[in-house]
């Protein structure tokens, strides 16, 4: 494409309203230009390869609002387009080749990004060749194109004038096409007929407090679709809303954010929304974007915003996976109402929880496509919302997004916020992977030391402490030296540092990060995988290997197993109490090993208030003294839900409980023995034979 060096002719800046009595003048204006450019060198025409044009919404510039009519009022926006792209693009008002212009309104409030408004479409007709968004301009003086570099304004009356609104139904957004003339062409009907409407209720600040809202336009048009540009055809920019004595009216404010669908101001205003984007292959673009809120008791509280852009095909269900045995509530679903006689049903989407073999999901869906074409399908310029509550934190993975209209591929995955199996317990448990949780990573402590080749800030290694290690440079010229490690010694630098990684130095780390679920059972696990090492022994297997082997936090000859083994056995009664390598404190004469059971726990109820409970010292007290606790649970859980009675006498194996339980409910009671060594006595076992667990009592 070849400019011809001319002087710019610019257009006249006259509103739109004036184009059809400005017409002769253009013509004319036009005769007098059109010699000075020779075939195959206008810089506007789309003849070379790879030109296109690219049409944006340069600036969403003016707002109307028309009335209100059964609790709903109608407005509209202006728009700005602008053309940055490498030819200009078609604007034929009396066919199909021109852009159709989609308006949107919608609300932040409470987390929670919503639209609540849509117009149809405005049918452009003319296109002026203005300089908002560049001061070079190539024009198009006949209003069929808009140029490269040029601006074409369309006023919010335009942009309202109800003849020139068509249906959205008829407008294929993947391709740009619509037959034209277009249905109810010249209709116009009340204040809100076929405009941007909005429900006074979403309006209303009384019952809207603390909300943001956003309009939007989206500019639609084949020979952009065509040239690959179209994914920034929409802007958005923030919206005030007031109340003029029931009549709500809405202002601009801020600024337009140009090539920006409107769903990202929600990710803007809140920087934990996740947002991603899919393209359907042969078809469209949807943008789907998330949030997951701490609710607080272990409940999540899960949202999503869908917004089609440009898919013909919609989107027909959507699915969202679960962790299994996930509890879920609040199941929910908004979508944007159809008006004025478009064709398309208003029918909410069914959301509800769906076992599969899979893997459970929360799963909406409309009518298929198959029972009916115009079920309320996610279409093109609309936003719907999916949420619920779920008793598990978050984590990024892919949910589903099915389409509606039959064609591979059926659905497409797409990242987002999604429930997971991770508990954050420190445990790798259940359904919990390397992948999703971090409980099922472990990182070892590190374990290097001096002279090992790696220098190692974690374990305080640096130029004076280790030099063997991290000496780089510490003499000659005081420019050239440094020091690896951020320590002490002569220009000291980090371990990013290049000279640190080269000349046969090593900066870092030595720890180890293992992967739980990856059959190697690597030392750091031993306590917390039981899928890599096995179920944790009930005492130590190796009094001298450095391992703690029952995973209680004491190690070899620090574990009371061990206390007779050979590599820990010394004979030596320290404290004379007749017990020497078994000692539990062998420098306490009163205490030499932990109590045993406390044996027959018996409880008599007079039928009243209360109960009355005793039981028998252990048979080893392991001291000369032994004291005691009583656990009382509800539903015999002695850990989670358990209390720890107050007693008169801890020293007495007897209690009394002043509480009864409630009709139909019961009361459960364990004992425990006590003593000065540090491990309290045993709760007995249960059916199986395991050891019972308890709450440990202050």
């Amino acid at each position: 494409m070849v400019l011809i060096p001319t002087a710019p002719v610019r257009p006249p800046t006259d509103e739109h309203i004036h184009r059809g009595m400005r017409r002769g003048w253009w013509l004319a204006l036009l005769l007098a230009v059109l010699p000075t450019l020779a075939a195959g060198q206008d810089a506007n025409e789309c003849d070379e390869p790879g030109e296109a044009p690219d049409i944006i919404v340069g600036d969403l510039h003016l707002v109307q609002r028309f009335g209100t009519e059964n609790g709903i009022t109608g407005f509209s926006v202006g728009t700005i387009s602008c053309n940055p792209g490498t030819c200009w693009a078609k604007w034929f008002g009396s066919t199909n080749e021109h852009p159709v212009i989609a308006q949107n309104m919608f609300r932040l409030k409470d987390g929670r990004f919503e639209q609540v408004g849509q117009s149809w479409v405005k049918h452009g007709f003319f296109a002026l060749s203005q300089d908002f968004c560049s001061n070079s301009c190539v024009a198009d003086l006949t209003g069929t194109h808009l140029g490269v570099n040029c601006s074409d304004p369309y006023t919010s009356m335009l942009n309202g004038d109800q003849s020139r609104l068509g249906p959205r139904s008829e407008i294929n957004a993947s391709t740009g096409k619509f037959p034209y003339p277009f249905s109810t062409q010249g209709a116009t009907g009340g204040p809100i007929y076929k405009r941007l409407q909005v429900h006074n209720t979403d309006l209303d600040p009384a019952l809207n407090p603390g909300a943001a809202y956003f309009v939007e336009g989206q500019y639609v048009t084949a020979d952009d679709i065509l040239g690959g540009t179209e994914a920034n055809n929409n802007s958005y920019r923030p919206v005030d809303v007031t109340d003029n004595g029931g009549a709500f009216d809405i202002s601009l404010t801020g600024s337009t954010v140009q090539q920006a669908a409107a769903v990202k101001a929600w990710a803007a205003e809140d920087p934990g929304v996740h947002g991603a984007s899919v393209q359907v292959i042969n078809d469209g673009l949807f943008l789907v974007y998330s949030n997951a809120t701490d609710l607080g008791g272990g409940m999540w509280h899960y949202e999503y915003a869908v917004q089609n852009l440009t898919s013909q095909r919609a989107a027909g269900w959507f699915e969202v996976p679960l962790p299994s045995g996930a509890l879920v509530q609040n199941i929910g679903f908004h979508d944007v109402d159809y008006h004025s006689g478009e064709l398309y049903s208003s029918t909410d989407w069914i959301g509800q929880v769906v076992a599969d073999p899979a893997g459970d999901v929360v799963s909406w869906s409309t009518t298929s496509f198959g029972i009916d074409p115009d079920a309320n399908a996610l279409r093109w310029g609309t936003l719907y919302n999916f949420r619920f509550d779920a008793d598990a934190p978050p984590v990024t993975g892919d949910l589903t997004l099915g389409l509606f209209v039959p064609n591979p591929p059926a659905s497409v995955a797409v990242q987002a916020r999604i429930p997971s199996s991770c508990n954050n317990d420190g445990m790798c448990e259940g359904a919990e992977t390397c992948s999703d949780c971090a409980d099922c990573v472990f990182v070892s402590p590190p374990t290097g030391f001096c002279e090992d080749g790696l220098c190692e800030p974690g374990i305080g290694e640096d130029c004076l402490s280790c030099p063997e290690d991290c000496n780089g440079e510490q003499s000659g010229n005081p420019s050239e030296r440094f020091c690896c490690g951020d320590g002490d010694g002569e220009a000291p630098v980090g371990c990013g540092d290049t000279r640190c990684t080269s000349s046969g130095f090593t900066c870092g780390t030595s720890v180890v990060e293992a992967c739980c679920g990856d059959s190697s059972c690597d030392p750091v696990e031993l306590c917390v995988c039981a899928a890599d090492c096995g179920t944790v022994p009930p005492g130590e297997l190796v009094c001298n290997d450095g391992i703690d082997d029952d995973c209680d936090g004491e190690t070899d000859c620090l574990d009371f197993d061990c206390c007779d083994d050979i590599a820990c056995a010394d004979g030596i009664d320290a404290d004379g109490d007749g017990v020497a390598d078994c000692d539990c404190d062998d420098s306490n004469d009163q205490a030499w090993a932990p109590p045993g059971e406390a044996r027959s726990l018996q409880l008599s109820h007079d039928g009243l208030v209360g109960a009355d409970l005793g039981w028998l010292p252990p048979a080893e007290k392991g001291s000369v003294t032994v004291t005691y606790d009583l656990l009382r649970s509800s539903d015999q859980d002695f850990v989670g839900s358990a209390l720890c009675l107050t007693l008169a006498d801890p020293a007495v194996p007897g209690a009394a409980d002043g509480d009864t339980p409630l009709p139909g409910d019961a009361f459960y009671y364990l004992a425990r023995a006590l003593n000065e060594c540090p491990d309290p006595g045993p709760l007995g076992n249960d059916s199986d034979g395991n050891l019972r667990e308890g709450l440990v009592c202050p």
